[in-house]
């Protein structure tokens, strides 16, 4: 379509079976999860700052979020960048304003619906010419065009609690070959204190496609194993603060939808009651993980 970018397909033999959750979860149009999540449509919790005039909209917040971790990973300069899951986009926008000397920014998601909202509002931006919009499962990573040109800077934020974890480590694997030696790997995730977890209000149905929990120690030997050497760890946002944005997402579903939501947004809206408990308890937070690809 004029005036929007262009989205190639990126695809490997053989069919992720849960794939079809990810997108069943994602396929209600953006004005639905704009009413929840706000304008930016940034769905990774936040930082929150009460001093007199910060800002604590659920986009001021997730912005903040997105800042301390790149300033966590340290300068970078990247000719290329990959963001895995690019959501409805505006993350891909960020980046692509921090870092206006790269000239390659791949943003990949498996949701249709998302994507087209994302070839219309970058295009809108002025970012045809240096962003590449792809639907590519994050196990056919090592697919993506010019092999010969690897990523300096990958964010993975808040996409691998949606991998099962057969997934998790092959895509790790892929992508490590697709990183440049030293290059930067950004990631925020939901992980759980032990892989006996189970929540309060029992899992009826897997819930906005999070039903495949990772321990922290699991997650970053994943990592490790595929190539990747792990710098820095840190529970961020803090438990409090996750706690207040679900509780602020569940108050804008309340007023959204007075008379019940339904399908992913009333499972979000569960997910908003149940998790501060265990946010309560340490039983889950959330991770921040800087790793670099490890130079041979």
């Amino acid at each position: 379509m004029a005036g929007e970018l262009p989205i190639g397909v990126v695809e490997g033999p053989g069919v992720d079976p849960y794939q079809a959750k990810v997108e069943s979860t994602y396929a209600d149009p953006p004005e639905a999860w704009r009413t929840v999540l706000g304008d930016s449509l940034l769905f990774q919790f936040g930082l929150y700052d009460d001093r007199p005039g910060a800002g604590n909209s659920l986009q001021d917040v997730g912005v903040r979020y997105f800042e301390r971790q790149l300033e966590l990973a340290g300068p970078c300069s990247p000719g290329r960048i990959l963001d895995l899951g690019c959501g409805w986009g505006y993350e891909t926008r960020l980046l692509a304003e921090r870092f206006p000397g790269c000239p390659r920014i791949d943003a990949i998601n498996v949701s249709d619906a998302q994507l087209a909202h994302c070839a219309a509002y970058l295009a809108r931006r002025g970012l045809a010419a240096r962003v590449r919009l792809h639907r590519c499962n994050a196990r056919d990573i090592g697919l993506l065009p010019e092999p010969g040109v690897p990523y300096d800077l990958v964010l993975v934020r808040g996409v691998i609690t949606h991998f099962p974890h057969g997934l998790y480590e092959a895509s790790m694997r892929a992508l490590a070959q697709r990183v440049a030696d030293g290059g930067t790997l950004v990631i925020s995730d939901t992980l759980y204190a032990t892989a006996a977890y189970r929540p309060d209000i029992p899992d009826a149905v897997d819930r906005i496609a999070c039903g495949h929990r990772k321990t922290p120690e699991y997650f970053t030997g994943v990592l490790e194993d595929s190539g990747f050497a792990v710098e820095d760890v840190r529970v961020l946002p803090s438990n409090a603060e996750v706690t207040r944005w679900f509780l602020d997402v569940r108050a804008n579903i309340g007023r959204a939808f007075p008379g019940g939501a339904t399908g992913p947004l009333e499972e979000l809206r569960v997910a908003a009651e149940n998790l501060p408990r265990s946010l309560a308890r340490n039983d889950v937070s959330v991770y921040s993980i800087i790793a670099r690809r490890r130079v041979p």
